[in-house]
């Protein structure tokens, strides 16, 4: 074997330290192998082979060759080629050192050990390592990162270099570095490092970042314009048009379509970030489920935004690590425990990082992480342990990043690192008094950006937020000195103690002796800190001469938040006198805020701020608010607003200002029923008169079918006097409400209302309806209208032309008046009954046991036996109903006549019940014996009497020995007789069997022409031997 070619190649980076070496051998003349060796240096190396059987000479050169320089593309270096029979390939001249860089002055220590890491390591990878160069004690990556932290701008002629054949990773940092510390030299080298497609996703996006960083305003805008470009066209359109309202609506579509790309756009949103996109994505990243698409998205804009320290994004992402447990055992990597917990370690850390550097991105950051939480996060106060280990835990315990910007220089709580926890620390335990202290992190950075703190007061509704940064505000004099009088009312009225109170303080330094500024009094007075408005009370005392001409401060007093301030403002109004401009302004002021208010929540102060604005009208109404303003109120979603402009509308002159019936439409079918009971009182005040009562007469007939049950009752002696003033209103009430009620529409308790109104208050109205309508209410399904139809036929039962049909019909109906109203119309027309008899008794199959009971009564007590008809006879007994039936049968036995024997038993024989059937055996002797023909005819009937099971035994026993008897009599009778019993001999009973094989012996013996439908055997004899 001959050595043909070697090459040692090195790879030194961080602690890494190792060789590889490649031969090219020739084992026969022109065949060769291609073998390695590799491992760390200075311990033996492991061996491999590119080449399992010898190839040819070059073949084998070119996989010598390929496998050298695919490890000097991943970071290999030549270390030199040992002495070799063949001379060795002229070594590849070496890599021309790295600029040298020296540290500008005034660097700090840690920023020049960063300079020197970042030297040592640019030196480290050149061909001949150097004697005095060691590697280093922690990776490279975390040395690159950091210098991107502190900005190091000397950095970046060594960092450039490095993202030639870079890991991910370390491209991954050095772009994040660039993106902090870089000059316009870097912008190229990051896009080319964008452009490139064979970049990993995660680089190119930390690429975007940095270039985001570097570029200016204008190259922003062109890039945020392509992003924005490629969005689908429902997103792209309202965005373009700076429509929020609309993108939002349309961001809702988009990602309840459920696909697994729809969460995607989320990221090219954050590029995009503009006024009309950014609220629409803080509402997404605050409500948006967690799944695995959501969990990749979500870390993804996480990092964007602690890149760009966007302290909003950061921290409500931050806060909904904080609150979203794991994802379970679906997807067991995505968002597991452990990437919770590095994820919350993470928000501290990097708000901690930021506090070490004295970094005026710290309280940006820190904003946005507090702002996220609010009073509905705090847990339940709790406590574990027993004995000398009992551990309290305060409301909120369960935020990491949270409690240490808040506590983490507390006397009151510690961290617990395992489970990223706070709990109580000594003796003190939740609701104990709180130190006045200040626990915060880096109070020195919050001193130095106070409107960090004054932003956390005015927005933040999180109450441990608010005691922080009030107190930390008081270390802050000259910056409170400087507030104008908006910021400390703004203080005052914030719901937090420990703010208004800071707010209060602020305020006695400022008011002068004649309480001024007036609007600093205002805000006083509606503070939320108790002390404060009762002082204000006392300084307004002092001034009620002056402020009741003031209607913006009246205003704003009515208006206030408090109770107790609101009270005060009508007291005031009431206890002065105010002129007519005033007055006017004053409503004018109190009309607009109550059109402002927007939930149902604001009903107290509506309620209030409407007494005021009474209060100031007085009983004469001076001032009195607009036809169109009343509209607006009556319209208005918050019920005590509605509630003022029916107060307004009840102080109008009816006589010369008529009030239009949508509005008192809008009062009584309120679903507030204080609203509805001023409606109705305006309602009573119109029908005072005649001519306003008629004049209501559309509006009172509408109400009477309001689904409000009082407005209906309210209405019912309106519409009665209606009647008594004029005949003509009544009737057109009256069809109005009987198209209404027959229309079977109205909701439940309506019909039945309607009816009652039309037999009562109406019903002096009914005379004049057409005597046709009776039927048409008796003939409806609904039983309200049924109910008014029997009113009129009680009424008009004289007039109405009956007949038969319809009598037997009223006969039977659903209503009890109706039905005995048509029977004394049958008792008292029995000759036209007897004339329709076939169509009368009908009445027998009513539903109603009474009519029935009539019926039979009436047909027994009026009629002849010769007045039945066989076929009526037939009728009644072929009903359904066993009473009916019965009836039939005394009625056939009563009206029998010889003559119809035959048809009657054809006829009788046809019905399914057992009863009728039992009944019909009575006539087989009499009329169909010796009558073949009649015999054929009535097989279907002896078979379905002998195929019953279990019942009609009587019934079968006659047929059975009817057919004996006739088919021993007549071979055609015999014929039909054998095919009937043949079918019963199947059957599994065993006497039912022997009874149709012992009639079927009888007939053969008697007509041995006809022939069997059995053979019969010889019974075996059998003897024993």
């Amino acid at each position: 074997m001959k050595l043909l070619e070697q090459v040692a190649l090195l790879f030194q980076e961080g602690k890494s330290d190792k060789v590889y070496e490649v031969d090219l051998l020739e084992v026969s003349p022109g065949q060769c192998v291609v073998n390695f060796r590799y491992g760390r240096r200075g311990t033996s190396l492991k061996d491999g082979s590119k080449t399992p059987v010898p190839v040819p000479q070059a073949e084998a050169k070119r996989v010598f060759d390929k496998l050298v320089q695919s490890k000097l593309d991943s970071g290999y270096v030549h270390a030199g080629a040992p002495g070799t029979p063949v001379p060795p390939p002229t070594p590849r001249a070496p890599a021309a050192p790295p600029p040298r860089v020296e540290a500008p002055a005034g660097l700090s220590p840690r920023e020049s050990a960063l300079l020197a890491q970042l030297q040592q390591e640019s030196s480290a990878r050149q061909w001949f390592r150097r004697a005095n160069v060691r590697a280093q004690q922690r990776p490279l990556e975390r040395v690159i990162w950091r210098a991107g932290e502190l900005r190091l701008r000397a950095a970046e002629p060594l960092l450039l270099p490095m993202l030639e054949r870079a890991t991910p990773l370390r491209a991954y940092t050095v772009a994040a570095a660039l993106g902090r510390l870089g000059s316009e030299a870097s912008v190229s080298a990051l896009g080319k490092l964008y452009g490139d497609v064979s970049t990993p996703d995660m680089v190119r996006r930390m690429a975007t970042e940095a270039l985001l960083q570097l570029s200016d305003e204008a190259t922003r805008a062109d890039f945020r314009g392509d992003v924005l470009a490629k969005l689908p066209p429902a997103l792209r359109e309202p965005a373009r048009a700076g429509d929020g309202e609309a993108f939002g609506k349309a961001l809702d579509a988009h990602l309840a379509s459920g696909s697994a790309e729809a969460l995607q756009v989320l990221e090219s949103l954050y590029l995009v970030d503009s006024e009309a996109v950014r609220p629409a994505l803080l509402r997404v990243l605050r409500t948006v489920t967690f799944t695995v698409q959501s969990v990749k998205v979500l870390r993804h804009l996480f990092k964007a935004a602690e890149y760009r320290r966007d302290g909003e994004v950061f921290g409500l992402i931050a806060w909904r690590y904080e609150k979203e447990r794991t994802l379970g055992g679906s997807r067991p990597r995505a968002y597991t425990m452990e990437t919770r917990k590095y994820l919350r370690r993470r928000v501290w850390r990097t708000l901690r990082r930021l506090g070490e550097l004295e970094s005026p991105e710290f309280v940006k950051m820190a904003v946005g992480v507090l702002l996220a939480f609010s009073d509905a996060d705090a847990a339940s106060p709790r406590t574990t342990g027993y004995g000398r280990y009992v551990q309290q835990w305060d409301a909120w315990w369960p935020y990491w990043a949270f409690n240490h910007l808040l506590h983490r220089h507390s006397q009151r709580y510690e961290p617990v690192e395992n489970p990223l926890l706070f709990r109580c620390k000594g003796s003190y335990y939740p609701g104990a008094r709180v130190p006045e202290v200040r626990e915060e992190a880096f109070p020195k950075l919050w001193e130095r950006t106070p409107q960090g703190l004054l932003h956390l007061l005015d927005e933040s509704q999180c109450a441990p937020v608010h005691d922080f940064a009030s107190r930390a505000l008081r270390a802050c004099p000259d910056f409170l000195a400087r507030l104008d009088v908006d910021a400390v009312a703004m203080l005052l009225e914030r719901p937090y103690e420990s703010t208004a109170r800071l707010g209060f303080d602020l305020a006695l330094q400022r008011l002068d002796a004649r309480r001024e500024p007036r609007a600093l009094l205002l805000a006083v007075a509606r503070s939320s800190y108790a002390p404060a408005r009762q002082q204000a009370f006392r300084w307004m005392d002092e001034l009620r001469h002056v402020l009741i001409e003031d209607s913006g401060f009246i205003a704003g007093l009515a208006t206030a938040r408090h109770a107790d301030t609101r009270a005060y403002a009508a007291n005031l109004v009431r206890a002065s006198v105010l002129s007519e401009q005033a007055v006017r302004t004053l409503v004018g002021r109190l009309v607009a805020a109550l059109l402002s208010l927007k939930t149902k929540e604001d009903g107290p102060i509506a309620s209030d701020v409407a007494r005021v604005v009474l209060a100031a009208l007085g009983p004469s109404s001076r001032g009195a608010v607009g036809l169109e303003v009343v509209r607006d109120l009556l319209a208005h979603p918050v019920p005590e607003v509605q509630e003022l402009g029916g107060e307004l509308l009840l102080r109008r002159d009816l006589r010369t200002e008529p009030i239009p019936d949508e509005l008192l439409l809008l009062l009584v079918q309120s679903e507030h029923a204080p609203l509805r009971a001023l409606g109705l009182r305006l309602l009573a005040l119109l029908a005072e008169s005649e001519a306003s009562l008629l004049a209501q007469e559309a509006l009172l007939v509408r109400l009477a079918t309001s689904p409000v049950p009082d407005v209906r009752a309210a209405v019912r002696p309106l519409l009665g006097r209606l009647v008594a003033a004029s005949p003509a209103a009544g009737a057109r009430a009256v069809e109005t409400l009987l198209a209404a009620l027959l229309r079977r529409r109205l909701p439940e308790g309506i019909p039945a209302h309607i009816a009652a109104l039309l037999s009562g208050e109406l019903s002096p109205a009914l005379a004049a309806l057409p005597v046709e309508t009776a039927w048409r209410l008796l003939d409806s399904e609904d039983a309200d209208a049924q109910t008014v139809g029997a009113a009129l036929l009680a009424r008009h039962g004289a007039v109405l032309t009956v007949d038969v049909p319809r009598a037997v019909r009223l006969a039977g109906h659903d209503v009890v008046a109706v039905r005995e109203w048509a029977w004394r119309w049958l008792e008292a027309h029995v000759p036209e009954v007897r004339a329709e008899l076939a169509t009368a008794v009908g009445l027998l199959d009513s539903r109603w046991d009474d009519a029935r009971a009539f019926g039979f009564r009436y047909f027994r007590e009026r009629f002849a036996p010769e007045d039945f008809s066989l076929e009526v006879l037939v009728s009644v007994a072929d009903s359904i109903r066993k009473d009916v039936q019965a009836f039939g049968r005394e009625m056939l036995t009563r009206s029998f006549r010889e003559e119809d024997g035959p048809e009657l038993l054809l006829r009788l024989s046809e019905h399914p019940a057992p009863s009728v059937q039992l009944f019909a055996t009575t006539y087989l002797d009499r009329f169909a014996s010796g009558k073949p023909a009649l015999v054929e005819q009535l097989a279907p009937y002896f078979i379905r009497v002998l195929s019953q099971v279990n019942k009609g035994r009587v019934a079968r026993q006659r047929v059975l020995g009817f057919l004996m008897r006739e088919g021993r009599g007549s071979e055609a009778s015999g014929r039909v007789a054998l095919e009937v019993l043949h079918r019963m001999s199947a059957t599994i009973a065993i006497e039912h069997r022997a009874s149709a094989l012992e009639a079927m012996l009888s007939i053969s013996k008697a007509q041995p022409s006809l022939p069997m439908p059995f053979v019969i055997r010889p019974v075996e004899v059998r003897r024993a031997v």
